[in-house]
């Protein structure tokens, strides 16, 4: 039963002088809004009076869609908004009043989890202006006296309490509402109790009955957004949700990349719970105990989850259970993908970390493999990866019509051979005098050091002009996002494709790389007689093996050695044949 019909039943029980005296009150608080026109608050009054309404306190949105009903008998059609839009008005001044005192408000606000919520009608103002103009309320009504789940009610009032808060457009607000309340009547529907522990099928199912009714695209990413705002918004950190949203922890800035950050840990992929559970332990151990980078833990994530999904398909298991020949099938199946052998010695670590956690935490006995059986012989190869100077000099040539950060930063890979991250994040400090060179300081963030090289004078210039010119402090990052930080490497690749594209570098059909770049600048010094070691060195890597594997055409440098060393006439082939000669 509505609240008016049972506002009305009680009205049957009180005197006429009592009923006479309400109806003056509900008249005297409606007039009190003078700013409305006599005839809206007249007809107002009428209406109320009719549905048995004593304050307008009472008035909710059963009341106002009532209301509604009763124009279209009573005034013109088009009149009838006019009506409506001084009914909203004197309903909003009247919880303004309410709300004035802080008692008045926590008891409005308390009241909202357990009744239904017309938006416009908030006692919270922020919220209410927000809707000050609206056309169509499909949206604006929350029903919270379902009975649901009290979690995901809970849930579902906070995500829409937090999304109203934000500053966003009307149209992406609007979009966002409808998302939310689809999603909200999914649940109820298949009566899901926790939106943090909804299943992969059951993410699928919505997103699958979203595409079929032609939903805006916002439906398909509230399901992210929500898990998001229960996570990082949560009085303590829920260790056991499906998803987790790493923006909530705040990790040493030597374990995150800031040109290509970690946004989540997923664990929903693995569908038995135990395992999951299992999984979820080791991760927050990595990432709490541990000085791993965090690219690193998600690598071994990434590798530990698709075993598990594999035991899953093939061997469905408690991992507490697995043996040694499950293990094996697994490993021989990745054998048979030809992986490379680093990678695949990758993969057979990870999965020994996982078994070795557990074995610690006395989960499990014995880890069911022997990981040096498993692990295959690293043969490097070497890949020329230089890029060929006739593209380089185009490219430099074209940078004119490249946009002004894309150029500079072209430059950094170009002239000193940077990484693509390293130029994403270099900050105002970066460069400066010592003696008669310029240099440059760079973090490396693979090798979590500080390098310090010259650079062109050239290059000092620009950079010198560019920092003034856009108020770049010592701290703040040169090429930022939108936000502020490191620009992310991925969208700068993105970037240079394009232009490279659109300036028809090698007839279009050049394909852009950064780290190709870092093998020219090494091949480079080395085809001059810089020694390996300096090479190493400028690099910022620790070990020569690897700076072996950025210079190219070594095999030329032999062999020029060869013909230098043959020229001469001790050394020629025909000389020592004659020595030989002599020598018998």
């Amino acid at each position: 039963m509505s609240v008016y019909r049972l506002q009305q039943s009680e009205l049957r029980v009180i005197s006429i002088d009592e009923r006479e005296e309400l109806l003056e009150q509900l008249g005297r608080e409606i007039n009190s809004h003078t700013e409305i026109k006599s005839s809206y608050r007249n007809k107002m009054k009428k209406f109320l009076a009719e549905m048995g309404i004593r304050h307008i306190a009472e008035i909710d949105i059963t009341v106002r869609m009532e209301y509604q009903k009763y124009l279209g008998q009573e005034v013109l059609e088009n009149s009838i908004r006019k009506y409506m839009k001084a009914f909203d008005q004197i309903k909003r001044r009247s919880v303004q009043e309410q709300v004035e005192s802080l008692k008045g408000k926590r008891d409005a606000l308390a009241a909202l989890k357990h009744q239904i919520i017309f938006l416009p009608y908030h006692p919270e103002q922020e919220i209410a202006k927000q809707f000050e103009r609206f056309v169509k309320t499909d949206n604006l009504i929350w029903d919270f006296r379902q009975k649901i789940s009290p979690m995901l009610k809970k849930q579902i009032f906070s995500v829409l309490h937090y999304m109203l808060l934000q500053h966003m457009k009307t149209d992406i607000r609007s979009s966002n509402l409808a998302a939310l309340k689809k999603l909200y009547e999914f649940c109820i529907e298949e009566q899901i109790s926790n939106i943090e522990y909804l299943e992969q099928s059951q993410a699928e199912k919505f997103i699958n009955t979203i595409k079929q009714n032609e939903e805006p695209k916002y439906a398909i990413r509230i399901l992210d957004q929500c898990r998001r705002i229960l996570f990082i918004e949560a009085d303590e950190i829920h260790w056991d949700a499906n998803i987790w949203y790493l923006e909530r922890f705040h990790f040493e800035k030597s374990r995150v990349n800031p040109t290509n950050p970690i946004r989540t840990f997923s664990f929903i992929e693995v569908e038995d719970k135990k395992n999951r559970k299992y999984l979820q332990q080791y991760m927050k151990y990595c990432l709490g105990i541990t000085y791993l980078t965090i690219g690193v833990i998600r690598r071994e994530l990434s590798q530990i989850r698709n075993f598990m999904v594999w035991v899953e398909k093939n061997d469905p298991q408690d991992v507490r259970n697995i043996t040694e020949r499950t293990m094996e099938q697994y490993f021989r199946c990745l054998d048979k993908l030809n992986i490379q052998e680093g990678a695949f010695n990758q993969i057979v670590i990870s999965v020994m970390h996982f078994f070795d956690y557990l074995k610690v935490q006395r989960i499990i006995e014995k880890i069911p493999f022997c990981e040096k059986y498993y692990l295959k012989k690293e043969i490097s190869k070497h890949h020329d990866r230089s890029v060929e100077d006739e593209i380089c000099i185009e490219i430099v040539e074209k940078l004119k019509y490249f946009p002004e950060e894309l150029r500079l930063m072209f430059l950094h890979l170009w002239s000193v051979g940077l990484r693509g991250s390293e130029v994403c994040a270099l900050k105002g400090n970066a460069y400066y005098i010592q003696g008669r060179d310029a240099w440059i300081q760079v973090y490396q963030i693979k090798m979590r050091n500080y390098k310090r090289v010259p650079i062109p004078w050239g290059l000092y210039k620009l950079m010198q002009i560019y920092l003034q010119k856009y108020q770049i402090k010592s701290d703040d990052y040169i090429f930022q996002n939108k936000k502020g930080g490191a620009c992310c490497y991925g969208t700068f690749r993105k970037r240079m494709l394009k232009c490279c594209m659109e300036n028809k570098i090698n007839n279009g059909e050049y394909l852009f790389k950064s780290h190709d770049y870092r093998h020219s600048v090494a091949t480079m010094y080395y085809e001059n007689d810089v020694s390996i070691q300096s090479v190493r060195d400028y690099l910022g890597h620790k070990y020569e093996e690897m700076t072996k594997q950025y210079v190219d055409y070594m095999t030329k440098r032999i062999s020029r050695a060869n013909e230098k060393y043959f020229e001469q006439e001790n050394n020629s082939l025909a000389s020592g044949i004659k020595r030989c000669k002599r020598g018998k």
